[in-house]
């Protein structure tokens, strides 16, 4: 899915790294020869191609489909990426707080192997979505901005915003954009449409206890964030259900949502899974795996990253580790699989719904 990228993306993949490092054996030979894991992380990807970050040389490289290398960036490090109408083309905001030789906001847009820089006085603009350089969603420190097919418009708010966040749905036809004002505790959310003519967006939901994390057009819900996992309908905004239980992170299929909640400790990061599908009085399945790594849908069969191994969780509880190392991974709408190997190198595998299995 399309929906983890940016500067979150990046800070949960140097976090299952330090946990790889963290895990790897104690004792013995096996521990004398385990090979140190790569720094290469996956940022974003589609059907098309893919694009990796290099954590410690701190450079971005945008992938075909096949493994073919279209270009390389290294001057600036990146707050925020994404893939434009298809990877490897893509949207890199680079921010003044994450650039401090910066004195605005530098976007890179990246088409064909070449490359385009537009300059924003705005220290913290983030693009969240975008099909070129002319049609693309942003959010910045005093509100919303896109640009529809080269016109740009405007959604301000007079005490600035104190965080923002952008959720795409896995069909890529809708986008929720969730920002918190300065001095406020609630949320409020808008929608754009993708699929129409012209980018309009709508106020669905406002009071929220948290930014959106995921969404299902199919299902017509989302989910925030926070301290309380909560269901809201995606058309009015009214409230669904909580789960009462902390959700760090989300991931909506046609027929199913997946939350992850996130902790530490000094000795290692665990996140506990919970899968529901069908009616919503369908329990949720739950299982605690060692790791802070980014979780995903397909269909009934969750997606995640236990002990360094790319894993499954079915909709009734059963929990699959596969034979495959990676300590990143993305997961498209179709079923397959991106992951990066502890040499770095990306593979591509396919999730067998019938069976919930990596194969």
């Amino acid at each position: 899915m399309r929906s983890k990228t940016g500067s979150a993306a990046l800070a949960a993949a140097a976090s299952v790294l330090a946990l790889t490092v963290g895990c790897s054996p104690t004792g013995g030979d096996r521990a004398a020869t385990a090979p140190p894991p790569s720094s290469v992380v996956l940022t974003d990807a589609d059907s098309h191609g893919y694009i990796t970050f290099d954590t410690d040389r701190q450079v971005l490289t945008g992938y075909t489909h096949g493994g073919k290398r279209v270009w390389e960036e290294d001057r600036y490090f990146p707050t925020d990426v994404h893939c434009a109408a298809s990877c490897p083309d893509a949207a890199v905001s680079a921010t003044a707080d994450m650039n401090k030789s910066a004195s605005g906001t530098e976007v890179l847009w990246k088409q064909d192997g070449h490359s385009t820089t537009q300059s924003f006085t705005d220290k913290s603009l983030v693009v969240q979505w975008a099909r070129d350089k002319d049609t693309w969603v942003a959010t910045t420190s005093s509100g919303i901005i896109w640009s529809d097919h080269g016109t740009t418009h405007k959604e301000t708010f007079a005490k600035g915003l104190a965080d923002s966040m952008g959720r795409l749905s896995a069909d890529n036809g809708t986008l929720l954009i969730s920002i918190q004002e300065n001095g406020g505790n609630s949320w409020s959310v808008y929608r754009f449409p993708l699929n129409k003519a012209g980018l309009s967006p709508s106020r669905i939901a406002t009071d929220l206890p948290g930014s959106v994390g995921c969404l299902s057009p199919e299902q017509d819900t989302m989910w925030t964030l926070g301290d309380k996992a909560f269901e809201f309908n995606l058309t009015t905004g009214k409230k669904i259900r909580d789960v009462k239980k902390f959700a760090s992170d989300c991931a909506s299929s046609k027929t199913s949502t997946v939350l992850g909640a996130f902790s530490a400790d000094p000795d290692q990061s665990t996140q506990e899974i919970s899968i529901t599908s069908g009616s919503r009085a369908t329990t949720f399945q739950k299982v605690t795996v060692r790791s802070s790594g980014e979780i995903s849908v397909f269909r009934d069969c969750a997606v995640l990253l236990s002990n360094g191994k790319l894993t499954t969780l079915s909709a009734r509880g059963t929990k699959t580790e596969s034979e495959i190392d990676a300590h990143s991974m993305r997961t498209l709408p179709d079923g397959h699989v991106y992951s990066v190997a502890p040499s770095g190198k990306v593979a591509e595998h396919r999730i067998d719904a019938s069976t919930c299995r990596i194969v």
